[in-house]
């Protein structure tokens, strides 16, 4: 058999495996991306049960893991000459470090002991789509991205009742439930006038044409919360919430938010952007089978890994490709939680 033959014969089979269908207008390269990045998700969650015989307990360490999917990788690019061209060139543990991180905050693994390991099995319902995590290895599930998931059956939501938001740890509120919270504490904490004149930034809760997040000047006009931060030491600034203008009387928020951690405040920036009517849209582009997103930098960080794990990288593009019954059902979670998804053109 030679090697036209056989790189036909894995395309289809892991094509047919994770039922992985190529798009119409798809580069070979992007196409064959697709394949080899979901197939090493697969090899990355079988490979969380396995048990060495010195140790009793499941699991697998980085430095296991990343030799099994580095050497995994090397043998495709020698298969697939595509794999070696320079659309193709990519930071192999930049990529699997990506990889653990979204399955790490999205509850796919665990980890403990310094060792990442498999979950329970847990699934839950939504839209047409029934999202899986923990499933063996044996377990036949669809793969979008590195995210697994079945096709729904009509009983699948009673027999299993908990919530995607609860599956994958996602806020069970909504952006106004937010607002409407932090809206009835009591904004009577005096803010130092030193701290006021050092080193404090003001979320920008205001029109502008200039894209920053943070500004020194306040420009803010209406009588909505808007939210300070104090102190230029990266993760040791103080958040602090006022009503108007007011900026002198405030709400301290609490370090177990934990806003200074990255995107830690982004779920609040987007309550009062919504209370405004401000709140920044995904856009995605409907493509027959597939859905393409264009941004999700300004997600929250368990939001943006949601998506991220049920969605595959488009090459050199900060875009993202996901199954449209997963997209449709992802969709419906979010605008529950306030987010607005916009169809674009191309």
């Amino acid at each position: 058999m030679n090697e036209v033959v056989i790189r036909r014969k894995i395309r289809s089979d892991i094509s047919n495996r994770l039922k992985i269908e190529e798009l119409e207008d798809e580069s070979f390269e992007q196409y064959e991306f697709r394949l080899v990045y979901s197939f090493l998700g697969k090899l990355l969650l079988a490979n969380l049960w396995n048990q060495s015989e010195e140790d009793s307990e499941e699991g697998i360490s980085k430095a296991s893991l990343t030799s099994i999917l580095s050497d995994t990788m090397v043998g495709y690019r020698a298969l697939f000459p595509t794999m070696s061209s320079e659309g193709f060139l990519l930071d192999e543990n930049d990529l699997i470090d990506k990889m653990l991180n979204d399955y790490l905050e999205t509850g796919f693994i665990k980890k403990k002991s310094g060792k990442f390991c498999p979950v329970p099995f847990e699934q839950a319902t939504s839209e047409k789509v029934t999202f899986v995590r923990g499933a063996s290895v044996k377990e036949k599930v669809n793969f979008s991205g590195l995210g697994t998931y079945y096709d729904a059956n009509e009983n699948d939501s009673s027999i299993f009742p908990k919530s995607a938001e609860q599956l994958f740890m996602l806020p069970e509120y909504t952006l106004k439930q937010l607002y409407d919270y932090f809206n009835k504490q009591n904004f009577s904490e005096s803010i130092p006038k030193e701290m006021l004149l050092s080193n404090s930034e003001f979320l920008v809760t205001w029109p502008t044409k200039a894209n920053k997040w943070w500004d020194h000047n306040f420009l803010g006009k209406d009588k909505k919360l808007n939210l300070m931060r104090v102190g230029s030491a990266k993760g040791k600034q103080l958040y602090y919430l006022f009503r108007g203008t007011n900026y002198a009387k405030g709400f301290q928020l609490s370090s177990k938010l934990n806003l200074t951690n990255e995107k830690g405040y982004y779920m609040i920036r987007l309550a009062l952007l919504n209370e405004r009517g401000m709140v920044p849209t995904i856009e995605y582009v409907d493509k027959d089978n597939y859905v393409e997103i264009k941004s999700i930098f300004e997600l929250p960080k368990r939001e943006a890994a949601f998506l991220r794990v049920y969605s595959w990288p488009i090459l050199n593009s900060e875009s993202l490709l996901m199954d449209k019954g997963v997209f449709n059902a992802c969709r419906v979670i979010l605008e529950r939680i306030g987010y607005i998804m916009k169809e674009v053109s191309q």
